[in-house]
C-alpha cells in the first residue's frame, strides 16, 4: 500500500513490514500492536519498533506509540545507543528522526509517563556485562548496583520513577531540587511525577518555577524543544484543565503561541476546548491554523473535516478528509466520514464503498462500526451483517 512520504519523514524512509499477530488479534487495533511490541521491546526490538509504527499509522493521535517506538529505535542498535548517550556529535544527529517521535508523542500528551526510558539504562549495562568478560556476572550486576545507589538524587529518582516507584521518585527529586532549585528539567520531570500521582498543585508550582527559569534564559537555543517556554505552557494548561480552570487554560495556551506561532499542537487543544464548548466557530478557526501549520498530520486534517461537519460544512469537509486519507491510508476515522459525505450528497454507490471501506479499516472494538454497519444495511437492502 502506498503511502504519502510525509507519513515516513518521521519515522524513517522504509515503510516497516506489518507484524504478523497471533491468531485472532484485531489486526485494526493500534493497541494490538502496541502490546504486541511491548512483549518484544527488549529481546526483539527491530520488531517491536515495526509493530509501533503500525500502531501510529492506525491511530496518529497515540502518545504512547510514538514513544515507545523511539524507545524500540533506539535499542536495536545498542552501540549507536552507548554513543548517543555518551553525547556523541554524530550518533546525536542520526538519532534526530527517532528523537522526533518524543516530541510528537509528548505534544500529544506533556506528562506521558515516561518509565520506558530505563530500558535504555538497562540494555546499556546488559550489553557492559556481556562484552566485560567477567567469570562472574552476578558479582558484577552487584557491583553496578551498588555504584547506582552512591549516584547523585536526580539520577536516582529516574531510576525509581522508571522501575515503579513513585513516592521514593519524589523524595529523591526533592532533594536533586533542593541541591538546584534553578534545574528546568528537574521540576518538569519531578511535575510529571506529581501529575500522574493525581497532585496537579504541586505539578502546576514546579511548572511555574520551570518557566521562570526559561524565561530568564538568555540562549534559547540551548534549550529542548520539551522544555522551550511553549511546551511548557502547553503542561501548564493540561494542568489547569485538570484542575477544572479552563479559562486559565486557554490563557496558558494563548501564551504558549505568543513565544511559538509555529507550536500547532495549542491551536489543536485550543480547537478542543472549544468543541466541547460546542463553540464551533472558534474550534474551525484554530483547526484552520493547526492544519496551514501541519499539513502532514492525518489526525489534525480528521478533527479539521469532523468539525467543519459539525458545523454543516460539508463540501469544505472533503478537502480534509481526502487529505487525512492520502495521509494515512490505513486510518479508518477518515473513511467513515468520507462515507457519510457521500451518502449525504446522494451518491450511494461512492457511499457503499466508503462504509465497507470503513468496516474492512476499523479495529472491531470502533463505536462507529454499528451506524456504518446500519448505513450500508439501508443502502444495499441488506440485513446489518448480511451478504454485501
Amino acid at each position: 500500500m502506498a503511502v504519502a512520504p510525509s507519513v515516513l519523514s518521521a519515522q524513517g524512509k522504509k515503510e516497516p513490514r506489518r507484524p504478523k499477530l497471533a491468531a485472532g488479534a484485531d489486526t485494526n487495533d493500534a493497541r494490538a500492536y502496541y502490546d504486541f511490541a511491548m512483549d518484544k521491546l527488549t529481546k526483539e526490538s527491530e520488531d517491536a519498533a515495526d509493530a509501533l509504527y503500525w500502531a501510529t499509522r492506525l491511530e496518529p493521535m497515540f502518545a504512547d506509540a510514538y514513544y515507545a517506538r523511539r524507545i524500540a529505535l533506539m535499542l536495536s542498535d545498542t552501540r549507536r545507543l552507548q554513543r548517543y548517550w555518551n553525547g556523541d556529535r554524530r550518533a546525536i544527529e542520526e538519532m534526530r528522526p527517532i528523537d522526533s517521535l518524543m516530541y510528537k508523542a509528548l505534544t500529544i500528551n506533556p506528562f506521558l509517563p515516561r518509565r520506558l526510558d530505563k530500558k535504555l539504562f538497562d540494555a546499556l549495562i546488559d550489553d557492559f556485562v556481556h562484552h566485560s568478560g567477567t567469570n562472574s556476572e552476578i558479582d558484577l550486576r552487584y557491583e553496578i548496583d551498588r555504584i547506582t545507589q552512591s549516584w547523585p538524587p536526580a539520577s536516582r529518582a529516574w531510576l525509581m520513577y522508571g522501575d515503579g516507584f513513585n513516592r521514593e521518585a519524589l523524595a529523591l527529586y526533592g532533594q536533586a531540587v533542593n541541591r538546584d532549585k534553578k534545574s528546568v528539567s528537574l521540576r518538569i520531570d519531578r511535575a510529571r511525577v506529581y501529575f500522574n500521582m493525581n497532585m496537579p498543585d504541586s505539578a502546576l508550582a514546579d511548572l511555574t518555577v520551570a518557566l521562570d527559569e526559561v524565561r530568564k534564559a538568555e540562549k534559547k537555543d540551548l534549550i529542548f524543544i520539551y522544555q522551550s517556554q511553549a511546551f511548557i505552557e502547553h503542561s501548564v494548561a493540561v494542568v489547569y484543565q485538570a484542575l477544572g480552570k479552563n479559562d486559565a487554560a486557554k490563557e496558558a495556551f494563548g501564551r504558549a503561541l505568543q513565544e511559538d506561532l509555529s507550536y500547532y499542537p495549542a491551536h489543536m487543544q485550543l480547537s478542543f476546548m472549544a468543541l466541547e464548548a460546542k463553540d464551533t466557530t472558534t474550534s474551525l478557526a484554530e483547526l484552520d491554523l493547526a492544519t496551514q501549520l501541519r499539513g502532514d498530520d492525518p489526525g489534525a486534517q480528521y478533527l479539521h473535516a469532523f468539525t467543519l461537519m459539525l458545523a454543516g460544512k460539508l463540501a469544505e469537509a472533503q478537502p480534509h478528509i481526502k487529505k487525512a486519507m492520502e495521509l494515512d491510508p490505513v486510518y479508518a476515522a477518515p473513511k467513515y466520514l468520507n462515507a457519510v459525505v457521500s451518502e449525504s450528497a446522494g451518491f450511494d454507490d461512492e457511499a457503499v464503498a466508503g462504509y465497507k471501506d470503513f468496516l474492512k479499516a476499523a479495529p472491531r472494538n470502533d463505536p462507529r462500526r454499528a451506524a456504518a454497519e446500519a448505513h450500508l444495511a439501508k443502502l444495499t437492502k441488506t440485513p446489518p451483517g448480511g451478504d454485501r
